[in-house]
């Protein structure tokens, strides 16, 4: 019969400091399947040594070993974890079972590793648990277990992957003599049913009751005495199905309740980092889009490709001075000039204020605007007409005492459902309605040199009616402004600086004037935003690094502190890859769940800013997507090389640790 396990000078030496330990020196040895053997020793003689090099959890110095006929001295690490998973199993002296899990997850550990489904695993364990009197303990974790139990569950997870081959090191040593005894009872059971069982132990009682008795000292075999010369039990049946990969949601299902749900608080404040740095980032984002979004708009109010020439209303000596050298201030020569030096204008309209209240019957309004305009006015202030109609050059050439309202005012005087045709006063002049503009929201601008009015008060009349009617104050300009409304937004800027030197000459370089483009004015203040977000992103991406040293640091010490659970998965097979897939799932949904609360936590920021300091906001789904990625990677990143180091782990210093 050929041996299920045979040892050819198989040695095995540590190196501690400068001395060589001789664990193993050279053994030879042979067991069949079907064999109950028991190797004895004092401490120190490397009994336990011999087995952990038979169950692969450590590799021989020197020497061959052969398991059913195949040699495991020289396999890869994922060979070895796999010959652990389906031809081993441990019953270890303290149990090594897993305080997070119950008795059926404990029993199962080793099918999660062979890629079986979750209810499969269970049916399993079940079946197990009950044919060691385990009914009713089900769902207990091991601390609410006797050592009785806790090694019966134990034997129930070497037992369920339906190994030949069964390893127990010093199986009743934590037990009491009435409960060894019944552990015992149960392993001359499984001896029955054809497994082969090898117990290291100290103890020659439990010894005794093996059919082959292997006494080593100082790493050498000084005995073999075979007490049992009855017909070895033959191996029953294997059933196995084709191993596999150990699923992606097992991965997970570790990574969260194993890993983080175990520690929660430690958990929560190593996302802490992930969660600022996102909040930060959407926030902040948030926040700057808001107002870019409000800017256009206000520039769309006034017409994306506008160039306006405004009087800056002086006063006091600096007007003086201005009229000195232009008595006119903003006049028709300035548009002269205009029409004459643009080639790409598509209309342009000019308007003065008048200060006078409006008023009808007993109702007298000094909140209007009234403004005498002419040109192309609706087309260049991108303002309609919704009643009626607005003003025309017949009204201009004649004179004519007719005005055009704006919504808010003709609500105010009550005419707004029928206004065309009522008469109302300006200052002391009647003027006909002829039109009410377009009900508009308008926002004051928070671009710089850009004035955004509230057009819904505004009262317009003709320019030269304005004029004749209206007496002109002392040294005030002709125009309070000229604005333009250019073909294109390509020439807007080298358009208006040619403009403003044809006027500064025009003007005698009086101070009477700027030239305004409000969409360069809000590109200067975007560009100033972004370097603020340049600024904030710079920090949140200080408080994602120091999330992920905080990540690396955790799963650092969570490395150190589970070392025996490491050890255990190696035991019933999990390989170097899957280790390492664990602490790495445990970064990634550390920083996903960090960057999802950071993302939660910067929207819910956003809108109390919004809310208190009536800012507005427009959050971004792609930034909000890129935060938790980048907070993935990071997390990934800075988790890497603490799962190698615990995937490196050697499975015998996992165990010893």
């Amino acid at each position: 019969m050929s041996a299920l396990i045979r040892l050819s000078g198989l040695t095995r030496h540590y190196q501690m400091g400068e001395h060589v330990v001789r664990a193993l020196a050279g053994v030879d040895l042979e067991i069949h399947a079907g064999e109950f053997v028991a190797i004895t020793g004092p401490s120190g003689s490397g009994k336990s040594t011999l087995m952990y090099l038979l169950g692969c959890l450590d590799r021989p110095t020197g020497g061959t070993y052969w398991l059913d006929g195949e040699e495991v001295s020289c396999l890869s690490d994922m060979q070895l974890s796999r010959t652990r998973n389906r031809d081993i199993g441990f019953v270890f002296q303290h149990y090594n079972l897993l305080s997070e899990l119950n008795v059926l997850e404990n029993i199962a550990l080793g099918l999660v590793y062979r890629g079986v489904q979750g209810r499969e695993r269970l049916a399993t364990a079940e079946t197990l648990a009950n044919r060691m009197g385990l009914e009713g303990r089900h769902h207990h974790s091991a601390t609410e277990l006797s050592g009785g139990q806790m090694q019966r569950v134990a034997i129930c997870r070497a037992l369920a992957s339906g190994p030949h081959l069964l390893l127990c090191d010093e199986p009743t040593g934590n037990l009491d003599s009435v409960t060894g005894r019944e552990i015992m009872e149960v392993f001359h059971e499984l001896h029955a049913q054809g497994h082969t069982i090898v117990i290291v132990t100290h103890d020659p009682k439990l010894a005794a009751q093996a059919q082959r008795i292997i006494h080593i000292e100082d790493g050498q075999i000084q005995s073999d005495e075979c007490r049992d010369t009855t017909e070895k039990v033959s191996r029953p049946p294997e059933t196995r199905s084709p191993p596999q990969a150990v699923r992606w949601v097992d991965i997970a299902r570790i990574a969260i309740r194993e890993g983080l749900l175990a520690h929660k608080l430690r958990s929560m404040l190593t996302m802490l980092g992930m969660v600022f740095g996102i909040a930060s980032v959407i926030a902040m984002t948030a926040i700057t889009e808001g107002g870019k979004q409000q800017q256009l708009e206000q520039i769309r109010q006034i017409g994306l490709n506008n160039i306006q020439v405004i009087d800056p209303q002086l006063d006091g000596e600096r007007l003086r001075q201005a009229r000195q050298r232009n008595p006119f201030g903003i006049s028709d020569r300035d548009i002269d000039a205009i029409r004459r030096e643009l080639q790409d204008i598509e209309g342009l309209a000019s308007w003065k204020q008048l200060k006078a209240d409006v008023s009808r019957d007993r109702i007298r309004l000094d909140s209007a605007q009234v403004l005498g305009v002419s040109g192309d006015f609706e087309k260049v202030v991108n303002f309609a007409v919704g009643q009626g109609r607005f003003l025309n050059e017949r009204d201009a050439l004649e004179h004519r005492r007719v005005c055009v309202l704006g919504a808010a005012i003709a609500e105010a005087i009550g005419i707004a459902d029928s206004p065309i045709g009522e008469s109302l006063v300006i200052g002391d002049q009647p003027f006909v309605v002829v039109g009410v503009m377009q009900n508009r929201p308008f926002t004051a601008s928070t671009v710089k040199d850009v004035n955004i009015v509230n057009r819904n008060l505004d009262v317009y009349i003709p320019y030269p009616a304005l004029a004749r009617y209206f007496p002109r104050i002392q040294r005030a300009g002709v125009y309070d402004a000229i604005s333009l409304r250019m073909a294109t937004t390509e020439q807007l800027l080298p358009d208006s600086q040619h403009l403003e030197r044809v006027l500064r000459s025009l003007h005698a370089d009086a101070a009477d004037f700027f030239v305004s483009v409000p969409l360069e004015n809000l590109r200067q203040s975007q560009k100033t935003k972004e370097v603020f977000n340049i600024i904030i992103t710079v920090i949140a991406g200080m408080s994602l690094l120091v999330g992920g040293i905080g990540i690396m640091n955790i799963m650092l010490a969570s490395v150190s502190e589970r070392t025996r659970e490491i050890g255990i998965r190696r035991a019933v097979g999990a390989t170097r890859r899957e280790i390492l897939k664990q602490f790495l799932a445990e970064a990634c949904v550390i920083s996903v769940i960090g960057g999802m609360l950071g993302v939660l936590t910067g929207v819910v920021g956003g809108e109390l800013v919004a809310l208190v300091f009536q800012f507005p906001v427009a959050f971004s789904s792609l930034i909000m997507a890129i935060s938790v990625g980048v907070a993935t990677a990071v997390g990934i990143g800075f988790g890497l090389y603490p799962a190698w180091i615990a995937a490196r782990l050697d499975p015998v210093d996992a165990l010893r640790g």
